[in-house]
């Protein structure tokens, strides 16, 4: 069954529909933005779902493109359902904005396959492990601005171990499990939840180990995003500073293509199991 659509998952409908008008009407991308007053970038961003849509712009939109009065109304009743607050409102507020945009294709993800090298994925980590993470990003951080950042880290998780949950598939490298964050106690009591979370039906964790050699995705880690509309799909490229997010299907064939490399590189999940508790044992 089709999970509840989230607002992200409405804007991105909302902004296919009014592309869809537009190229009806035969009006360019061009004309559409100079009628709104703004750039050719945020329409586009608007008609891709990544930029919320004032009610005023889509009256203006569906007046050039010339929409029937029903049809309009259902437009308005769309963009007022995109422009609802997201889940993580409450907790974000000193997130970057291109992170809460990440935060938004998260909670609406049917499926999330992931990469990481040295650090967990944030939807695997223990309270401590990720406030020791936060500590290193920010040495002058306060404990109130730490226990906000482990907060999210915790209403991020809560949708993964929830009622109707994702698909997480996350190919973890070694260094990832050998790099002492926190401490070992911290790190022993992150393996040791890395495998109760393997255990779940809806997760799969496998280990990508050193001696695998040269692989494909050695630059950069990665999150492919898997929605139940399929055109949805995006891959998900974070540097600190910033992301980027890739949806050609060049892209979306090019980054499948490198997990299914990884997933057959790494250890199967069993043994991948078995590795973590060889490490807790190590500390």
């Amino acid at each position: 069954m089709a999970r509840r659509p989230t607002p992200t998952i409405r804007r991105w409908q909302l902004g296919q529909e009014l592309r869809r008008l537009r190229e009806q009407a035969g009006v360019t991308p061009t004309e559409a933005a100079r009628y709104l007053e703004v750039s050719q970038a945020t329409l586009s961003k608007i008609e891709s779902g990544k930029q919320q849509i004032k009610p005023l712009y889509v009256k203006l939109l569906a007046s050039l493109y010339g929409v029937p009065d029903d049809a309009n109304n259902e437009l308005l009743q769309a963009a007022a359902e995109a422009n609802q607050p997201e889940w993580y409102v409450a907790l974000a507020s000193q997130v970057p904005k291109w992170f809460r945009q990440y935060l938004g294709y998260e909670g609406a993800a049917a499926m999330i396959s992931t990469y990481s090298v040295e650090l967990i994925d944030g939807l695997l980590q223990t309270e401590e492990y990720a406030r020791a993470v936060g500590l290193a990003n920010q040495p002058d951080a306060s404990g109130r601005d730490l226990d906000a950042y482990v907060a999210l880290r915790r209403a991020r998780q809560a949708r993964v171990d929830g009622d109707d949950p994702p698909m997480l598939h996350a190919v973890l490298n070694e260094a990832s499990l050998r790099t002492l964050v926190g401490g070992p106690e911290v790190m022993r009591d992150q393996l040791r939840r890395l495998a109760e979370v393997a255990d779940q039906p809806h997760v799969t964790i496998q280990v990508l180990p050193f001696n695998a050699g040269a692989h494909p995705a050695m630059t950069s880690p990665f999150t492919l995003l898997g929605f139940d509309i399929d055109e949805m799909a995006t891959v998900y490229l974070e540097n600190g500073r910033g992301a980027v997010y890739l949806d050609a299907p060049s892209d979306l064939d090019r980054y499948r293509w490198m997990f299914d490399r990884l997933t057959t590189l790494a250890l199967p999940p069993a043994n991948s199991i078995d590795l973590l508790s060889t490490l807790v044992d190590d500390l």
